[in-house]
Protein backbone atom coordinates (compact mmCIF):
# COMPACT_ATOMS: atom_id res chain seq x y z
CA UNK A 1 0.00 0.00 0.00
CA UNK A 2 1.27 3.14 -0.95
CA UNK A 3 1.91 5.87 2.29
CA UNK A 4 0.39 9.19 1.29
CA UNK A 5 2.48 12.03 2.16
CA UNK A 6 0.88 15.28 4.00
CA UNK A 7 1.45 18.50 2.07
CA UNK A 8 4.03 20.37 3.66
CA UNK A 9 2.13 23.09 6.05
CA UNK A 10 1.40 26.94 5.46
CA UNK A 11 3.24 29.06 7.92
CA UNK A 12 3.27 32.80 7.94
CA UNK A 13 5.99 34.47 9.68
CA UNK A 14 5.52 37.47 11.31
CA UNK A 15 8.42 39.53 12.07
CA UNK A 16 12.03 39.27 9.33
CA UNK A 17 14.78 40.47 11.71
CA UNK A 18 17.38 38.43 12.67
CA UNK A 19 15.49 36.03 14.10
CA UNK A 20 12.73 35.68 11.86
CA UNK A 21 15.71 35.85 8.86
CA UNK A 22 16.62 32.01 10.82
CA UNK A 23 13.00 31.32 10.83
CA UNK A 24 12.11 32.00 7.21
CA UNK A 25 15.85 30.20 6.06
CA UNK A 26 14.77 26.76 8.05
CA UNK A 27 11.40 26.98 6.65
CA UNK A 28 12.66 27.10 3.20
CA UNK A 29 14.71 24.05 4.01
CA UNK A 30 12.38 21.54 5.85
CA UNK A 31 10.05 18.77 4.19
CA UNK A 32 6.93 19.48 6.16
CA UNK A 33 6.67 23.14 5.99
CA UNK A 34 6.71 26.46 4.38
CA UNK A 35 6.70 30.24 4.53
CA UNK A 36 3.77 31.24 1.79
CA UNK A 37 3.74 34.56 3.81
CA UNK A 38 5.61 37.32 5.53
CA UNK A 39 4.60 40.52 7.66
CA UNK A 40 6.65 43.32 8.14
CA UNK A 41 6.65 47.12 8.03
CA UNK A 42 10.53 46.89 7.01
CA UNK A 43 11.41 47.17 3.06
CA UNK A 44 14.09 44.85 3.61
CA UNK A 45 11.64 42.19 4.74
CA UNK A 46 9.89 42.62 1.10
CA UNK A 47 12.87 41.41 -0.51
CA UNK A 48 13.83 38.99 1.99
CA UNK A 49 9.87 37.38 1.31
CA UNK A 50 10.16 37.94 -1.82
CA UNK A 51 13.54 35.54 -2.43
CA UNK A 52 11.99 33.22 0.13
CA UNK A 53 8.62 32.59 -2.11
CA UNK A 54 6.61 34.05 0.13
CA UNK A 55 3.96 36.74 0.00
CA UNK A 56 4.53 40.07 1.33
CA UNK A 57 2.31 42.41 3.93
CA UNK A 58 3.23 45.35 5.94
CA UNK A 59 1.44 44.43 8.69
CA UNK A 60 -0.04 41.37 10.88
CA UNK A 61 -3.94 42.24 9.83
CA UNK A 62 -3.50 42.46 6.44
CA UNK A 63 -1.79 38.99 5.99
CA UNK A 64 -4.71 37.84 8.58
CA UNK A 65 -7.41 38.85 6.50
CA UNK A 66 -5.78 38.04 3.41
CA UNK A 67 -4.66 34.22 3.98
CA UNK A 68 -7.09 31.79 4.39
CA UNK A 69 -5.26 29.21 4.32
CA UNK A 70 -2.57 29.57 6.98
CA UNK A 71 -1.90 26.44 9.36
CA UNK A 72 0.49 27.85 11.61
CA UNK A 73 2.30 31.40 12.70
CA UNK A 74 5.61 32.01 13.84
CA UNK A 75 5.79 35.28 15.73
CA UNK A 76 9.24 36.86 15.89
CA UNK A 77 8.14 40.96 16.04
CA UNK A 78 9.99 42.94 18.91
CA UNK A 79 8.36 42.00 22.41
CA UNK A 80 6.06 44.74 22.60
CA UNK A 81 3.71 43.20 19.72
CA UNK A 82 3.72 39.72 20.84
CA UNK A 83 0.40 40.47 22.50
CA UNK A 84 -1.69 41.85 19.18
CA UNK A 85 -0.07 39.32 16.82
CA UNK A 86 -0.26 36.52 19.23
CA UNK A 87 -3.93 37.47 19.86
CA UNK A 88 -4.61 38.20 16.23
CA UNK A 89 -3.35 34.81 15.28
CA UNK A 90 -5.11 32.96 18.28
CA UNK A 91 -9.07 34.47 17.55
CA UNK A 92 -8.50 33.19 14.04
CA UNK A 93 -7.64 29.81 15.16
CA UNK A 94 -4.15 29.49 14.17
CA UNK A 95 -1.46 27.79 16.32
CA UNK A 96 1.30 29.74 17.30
CA UNK A 97 5.45 29.72 17.83
CA UNK A 98 5.47 32.79 19.83
CA UNK A 99 9.75 33.82 19.98
CA UNK A 100 10.47 34.50 23.52
CA UNK A 101 9.62 36.39 25.65
CA UNK A 102 6.15 35.20 25.41
CA UNK A 103 5.00 38.71 26.10
CA UNK A 104 6.90 42.09 27.55
CA UNK A 105 4.37 42.49 30.55
CA UNK A 106 3.49 39.55 33.05
CA UNK A 107 -0.36 40.98 32.16
CA UNK A 108 -0.31 40.60 28.52
CA UNK A 109 1.03 37.14 28.88
CA UNK A 110 -1.81 35.71 30.92
CA UNK A 111 -4.18 37.56 28.45
CA UNK A 112 -2.25 35.43 25.44
CA UNK A 113 -2.07 32.17 27.62
CA UNK A 114 -6.27 32.32 28.61
CA UNK A 115 -7.41 33.32 25.20
CA UNK A 116 -5.44 30.45 23.85
CA UNK A 117 -6.74 28.20 26.44
CA UNK A 118 -10.32 29.78 25.91
CA UNK A 119 -10.07 29.02 22.18
CA UNK A 120 -8.04 25.02 22.51
CA UNK A 121 -5.44 26.70 20.05
CA UNK A 122 -2.21 26.11 20.92
CA UNK A 123 0.41 28.12 21.97
CA UNK A 124 4.15 26.88 21.79
CA UNK A 125 6.93 29.46 23.41
CA UNK A 126 10.30 29.63 21.56
CA UNK A 127 12.55 28.91 24.08
CA UNK A 128 14.17 26.95 21.71
CA UNK A 129 17.65 25.66 23.75
CA UNK A 130 15.20 22.74 24.97
CA UNK A 131 15.85 21.06 21.89
CA UNK A 132 19.73 21.27 21.81
CA UNK A 133 20.71 18.25 22.58
CA UNK A 134 23.23 18.89 25.63
CA UNK A 135 20.11 20.13 27.39
CA UNK A 136 18.17 16.61 27.20
CA UNK A 137 21.29 14.94 28.38
CA UNK A 138 22.22 17.03 31.14
CA UNK A 139 18.30 16.73 32.27
CA UNK A 140 19.13 13.15 32.27
CA UNK A 141 22.26 13.22 34.07
CA UNK A 142 20.98 15.60 37.01
CA UNK A 143 17.55 13.91 37.81
CA UNK A 144 19.28 10.50 37.34
CA UNK A 145 21.52 11.33 39.93
CA UNK A 146 25.14 11.87 38.15
CA UNK A 147 25.91 14.08 40.25
CA UNK A 148 24.81 13.52 43.23
CA UNK A 149 22.23 15.58 45.30
CA UNK A 150 22.58 19.05 43.27
CA UNK A 151 23.78 21.87 45.65
CA UNK A 152 24.74 24.54 43.35
CA UNK A 153 24.80 26.28 40.15
CA UNK A 154 26.76 28.87 38.20
CA UNK A 155 25.74 30.38 35.06
CA UNK A 156 27.53 33.30 33.03
CA UNK A 157 26.72 35.73 29.46
CA UNK A 158 28.80 38.45 28.61
CA UNK A 159 29.54 39.75 25.38
CA UNK A 160 29.92 43.53 24.01
CA UNK A 161 26.79 43.99 21.66
CA UNK A 162 27.33 46.20 18.30
CA UNK A 163 26.58 50.06 19.02
CA UNK A 164 23.84 49.86 16.00
CA UNK A 165 21.90 46.76 17.63
CA UNK A 166 20.48 49.82 20.12
CA UNK A 167 19.20 52.17 16.92
CA UNK A 168 16.06 49.83 18.17
CA UNK A 169 14.72 52.37 20.59
CA UNK A 170 12.45 49.04 22.45
CA UNK A 171 16.04 47.59 23.07
CA UNK A 172 17.49 50.22 25.15
CA UNK A 173 13.66 51.45 26.66
CA UNK A 174 11.79 49.58 28.90
CA UNK A 175 9.44 47.15 29.33
CA UNK A 176 10.86 45.33 26.36
CA UNK A 177 15.00 45.99 26.58
CA UNK A 178 17.70 45.14 28.22
CA UNK A 179 19.72 41.77 28.51
CA UNK A 180 17.76 40.65 31.41
CA UNK A 181 14.55 39.93 29.21
CA UNK A 182 16.53 39.49 25.88
CA UNK A 183 19.34 37.19 26.57
CA UNK A 184 19.18 35.90 30.02
CA UNK A 185 14.95 34.77 29.54
CA UNK A 186 17.30 31.85 27.85
CA UNK A 187 19.49 30.78 30.54
CA UNK A 188 16.87 31.28 33.36
CA UNK A 189 14.72 28.83 31.30
CA UNK A 190 16.77 26.50 30.59
CA UNK A 191 17.77 26.90 34.65
CA UNK A 192 14.03 26.20 35.65
CA UNK A 193 13.88 23.19 33.30
CA UNK A 194 17.07 21.66 34.47
CA UNK A 195 16.96 22.34 38.21
CA UNK A 196 13.16 23.32 38.55
CA UNK A 197 10.91 26.52 40.19
CA UNK A 198 13.38 29.58 41.76
CA UNK A 199 11.63 30.43 44.75
CA UNK A 200 13.52 33.27 46.02
CA UNK A 201 16.45 35.68 43.99
CA UNK A 202 17.90 39.32 44.63
CA UNK A 203 19.68 41.20 41.81
CA UNK A 204 21.80 43.85 41.78
CA UNK A 205 23.44 45.99 38.89
CA UNK A 206 22.02 48.33 36.37
CA UNK A 207 23.40 50.72 33.60
CA UNK A 208 26.73 50.39 34.28
CA UNK A 209 28.49 51.10 31.21
CA UNK A 210 25.63 52.80 29.29
CA UNK A 211 23.43 55.67 29.76
CA UNK A 212 20.05 53.58 28.85
CA UNK A 213 17.04 53.48 30.66
CA UNK A 214 17.43 49.54 30.53
CA UNK A 215 20.39 47.72 32.52
CA UNK A 216 23.36 46.11 30.89
CA UNK A 217 25.28 44.29 33.78
CA UNK A 218 23.73 42.37 36.87
CA UNK A 219 24.16 39.94 38.91
CA UNK A 220 21.26 37.51 40.39
CA UNK A 221 21.62 35.04 43.58
CA UNK A 222 18.83 32.29 43.25
CA UNK A 223 17.23 29.68 45.31
CA UNK A 224 15.29 26.63 44.04
CA UNK A 225 12.54 25.06 45.31
CA UNK A 226 14.87 22.12 45.43
CA UNK A 227 16.87 23.77 48.04
CA UNK A 228 19.89 24.25 45.55
CA UNK A 229 21.45 27.73 45.39
CA UNK A 230 22.62 29.30 42.51
CA UNK A 231 24.43 32.70 40.69
CA UNK A 232 23.83 34.31 37.28
CA UNK A 233 26.52 36.76 35.81
CA UNK A 234 25.45 38.68 33.21
CA UNK A 235 26.71 42.12 30.73
CA UNK A 236 25.85 42.77 27.12
CA UNK A 237 28.61 45.55 27.34
CA UNK A 238 31.80 43.17 28.34
CA UNK A 239 33.61 41.19 25.92
CA UNK A 240 34.48 37.73 26.93
CA UNK A 241 34.66 34.32 25.72
CA UNK A 242 31.30 32.91 27.62
CA UNK A 243 27.82 32.40 27.08
CA UNK A 244 25.72 29.39 25.28
CA UNK A 245 25.46 31.19 21.92
CA UNK A 246 29.87 31.26 22.61
CA UNK A 247 29.77 28.11 23.81
CA UNK A 248 27.43 26.41 21.37
CA UNK A 249 27.72 28.45 18.10
CA UNK A 250 24.50 27.95 17.84
CA UNK A 251 23.77 31.90 16.26
CA UNK A 252 26.21 32.14 13.25
CA UNK A 253 26.37 36.01 13.46
CA UNK A 254 28.24 34.82 16.90
CA UNK A 255 31.90 33.50 16.47
CA UNK A 256 32.46 31.00 18.59
CA UNK A 257 34.62 30.06 21.43
CA UNK A 258 33.74 26.44 22.71
CA UNK A 259 33.97 27.58 26.70
CA UNK A 260 31.53 26.59 29.17
CA UNK A 261 29.11 29.13 30.57
CA UNK A 262 27.08 26.74 32.82
CA UNK A 263 28.16 24.70 36.26
CA UNK A 264 26.15 22.33 38.27
CA UNK A 265 27.70 20.96 41.44
CA UNK A 266 25.97 17.82 43.54
CA UNK A 267 26.86 16.01 46.30
CA UNK A 268 28.98 13.34 44.00
CA UNK A 269 30.46 15.54 41.23
CA UNK A 270 29.57 17.74 38.89
CA UNK A 271 28.82 18.95 35.15
CA UNK A 272 29.54 21.92 33.00
CA UNK A 273 27.79 22.78 29.74
CA UNK A 274 27.81 23.22 26.43
CA UNK A 275 30.62 20.78 26.26
CA UNK A 276 29.14 18.36 28.58
CA UNK A 277 31.82 17.69 30.93
CA UNK A 278 31.11 15.44 33.68
CA UNK A 279 33.13 15.30 37.07
CA UNK A 280 33.62 12.76 39.31
CA UNK A 281 35.90 11.02 41.60
CA UNK A 282 36.53 7.02 41.76
CA UNK A 283 33.56 4.93 42.31
CA UNK A 284 35.55 2.99 43.76
CA UNK A 285 37.89 4.57 46.33
CA UNK A 286 37.59 7.85 48.91
CA UNK A 287 35.94 11.05 47.10
CA UNK A 288 36.83 14.36 48.56
CA UNK A 289 39.53 16.82 47.64
CA UNK A 290 42.79 14.93 48.53
CA UNK A 291 41.92 12.20 45.83
CA UNK A 292 41.76 12.98 41.71
CA UNK A 293 38.59 13.95 40.12
CA UNK A 294 38.31 12.88 36.58
CA UNK A 295 36.53 14.00 33.59
CA UNK A 296 34.71 12.69 30.72
CA UNK A 297 33.14 14.59 28.11
CA UNK A 298 29.51 13.43 26.87
CA UNK A 299 28.76 12.98 23.23
CA UNK A 300 25.11 14.41 22.38
CA UNK A 301 24.12 14.83 19.46
CA UNK A 302 24.38 17.41 16.57
CA UNK A 303 23.16 20.89 17.62
CA UNK A 304 20.64 22.17 15.64
CA UNK A 305 17.93 23.31 17.88
CA UNK A 306 16.01 25.87 15.86
CA UNK A 307 15.73 23.48 13.34
CA UNK A 308 14.29 20.86 15.90
CA UNK A 309 12.22 23.20 17.44
CA UNK A 310 10.73 24.06 13.89
CA UNK A 311 9.84 20.37 13.24
CA UNK A 312 8.29 20.07 16.97
CA UNK A 313 5.90 23.15 16.26
CA UNK A 314 4.39 21.07 13.22
CA UNK A 315 4.13 18.48 15.06
CA UNK A 316 2.09 20.25 16.96
CA UNK A 317 0.23 21.93 14.34
CA UNK A 318 -0.71 18.93 12.93
CA UNK A 319 -2.14 17.46 16.53
CA UNK A 320 0.54 14.65 17.43
CA UNK A 321 1.48 16.10 20.38
CA UNK A 322 1.78 19.26 23.03
CA UNK A 323 4.28 21.85 22.82
CA UNK A 324 7.45 21.01 24.87
CA UNK A 325 6.86 24.87 26.26
CA UNK A 326 3.50 25.65 26.60
CA UNK A 327 2.20 29.44 26.71
CA UNK A 328 1.62 28.42 30.79
CA UNK A 329 5.35 27.37 31.03
CA UNK A 330 7.26 30.66 29.07
CA UNK A 331 4.86 32.24 31.39
CA UNK A 332 6.47 31.06 34.48
CA UNK A 333 9.78 31.88 33.14
CA UNK A 334 8.47 35.47 32.23
CA UNK A 335 7.38 35.93 35.56
CA UNK A 336 10.79 35.09 37.02
CA UNK A 337 12.81 37.38 34.61
CA UNK A 338 10.56 40.26 35.44
CA UNK A 339 11.18 38.85 38.98
CA UNK A 340 14.87 40.15 38.60
CA UNK A 341 14.06 43.10 37.06
CA UNK A 342 11.80 44.55 39.82
CA UNK A 343 14.61 43.09 42.56
CA UNK A 344 17.26 44.90 40.10
CA UNK A 345 15.56 48.39 40.20
CA UNK A 346 15.15 48.57 43.83
CA UNK A 347 12.73 45.65 44.61
CA UNK A 348 15.14 43.52 47.06
CA UNK A 349 14.84 39.94 47.75
CA UNK A 350 11.50 38.75 46.04
CA UNK A 351 9.62 35.52 47.18
CA UNK A 352 8.24 34.09 43.85
CA UNK A 353 4.87 31.71 44.36
CA UNK A 354 5.50 28.03 43.14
Amino acid sequence: MTQLIAPPLKLALFGAGNIGARHLSLAAAAADCLVTAVADPADAARTLAHAHGARFYRDADALLETEATIDGAIVATPNDQHLAVGLACIRRGVPVLMEKPITDTLSAGEELVTAAKERSVPLAVGHHRRFDPAIEAAREILAGGGIGKLLAIECLWAMRKHGTYYDAPWRRQRPSGGPALINLIHDVDLLRYLCGSVIRLNAEGGAIARDHEVEDTLAVSLRFASGAVGTILVSDAAPSPWGWELGTGENPEIPPTGRNCYRFMGSEGALALPRLEHWRHSEDGPANWHHPIHMRTIAAGTRAALEHQLKHFCGVVRGEHSPRVSGEDGLRTLRTVLAIQDSLTGGGPITLEQ
